[in-house]
């Protein structure tokens, strides 16, 4: 009997070990996405980006500072992370929306930003026309340069990047997806266009195989992606890729759109 219990006990704890190991890792992958902090974004942010709700989207757009001398402005769509979708229509505002809305990037490249929030139930390789509806409406409504509408997202937004570049490979001048992936059988769509990806080589929640194969693709059918991969890099690769003074988002705004049909002028 004192046997059987031992055995007993043994798958006990064997089972209970096995449950906690395998819950540990499900919670490191959902937060892997989310805030380290935990925060809200910035007041400075909440107050230049303007709520709206479009159809299935909702979103929030900053306009450019006043009087930047412009008669038409850049416009720049983010497509957040996993851990900001929702329907608060603030979350996804952290990382680098608030960053465009810091008063030293909002000086050096005057733009319109548009931050959509992707509902808790699905993901954005889903929303592609909802997506491309929102960008339409935004670039019809206000004063924006079509030949510099550029599309940047990290993570599940990586892949909502290049998923949705994919589909209107003639529409954005720049796209700059982060620690994302894609179909490699849409590579040849994306030849011509301007990309500039980046990836963490010790991210675990997004292999870095996923941006290896998309740049391989691309640059087997002809094109000439640029392609950073940072060592020893986890999941956050953003923060130091948006942050660099002379790095993507300088060569994002560099960008002009040669590919676009011009009848879609407003």
């Amino acid at each position: 009997m004192s046997r059987m219990v031992r055995v007993l006990n043994h798958w006990r704890f064997e089972v209970v070990a096995l449950a906690c190991w395998a819950c540990a890792n499900l919670l490191m992958y959902w937060n892997l996405d989310e805030d380290p902090t935990g925060r809200l974004p910035t007041r400075a942010a909440l107050k230049l980006y303007h709520p709206v709700r479009s159809g299935t989207l909702q979103y929030r757009l900053m306009a450019p500072v006043k009087n930047a001398g412009q008669g038409r402005y850049p416009l720049v769509c983010f497509l957040h992370g996993a851990g900001e979708r929702g329907d608060d229509n603030r979350t996804q505002l952290i990382g680098l929306p608030e960053q465009l809305a810091e008063a030293e990037w909002r000086r050096k490249w005057p733009c319109f930003v548009l931050a959509p929030q992707c509902p808790e139930s699905t993901d954005w390789t889903s929303l592609d026309e909802e997506l491309l509806e929102l960008i339409g409406d935004v670039s019809n409504r206000y004063p924006i340069d079509l030949d510099r509408v550029y599309l940047t997202g990290l993570s599940m937004g990586g892949f909502g990047s290049w998923s949705l570049a994919s589909q209107v490979p003639d529409r954005f001048a720049a796209v700059v997806p982060i620690c994302g992936g894609g179909d490699p059988q849409f590579a040849k769509e994306l030849v011509d266009v301007p990309i500039w990806a980046i990836h963490g080589d010790a991210d675990r929640a997004v292999d870095v195989k996923y941006s290896r194969q998309m740049i391989a693709a691309i640059r087997a059918a002809g094109g000439q992606p640029h392609y950073t991969e940072l060592r020893g890099v986890g999941h956050d690769s953003w923060t130091q890729s948006y942050r660099a003074p002379n790095g993507v988002l300088k060569w994002m705004f560099e960008q002009r759109n040669s590919r676009r049909v011009r009848t879609v002028d407003p």
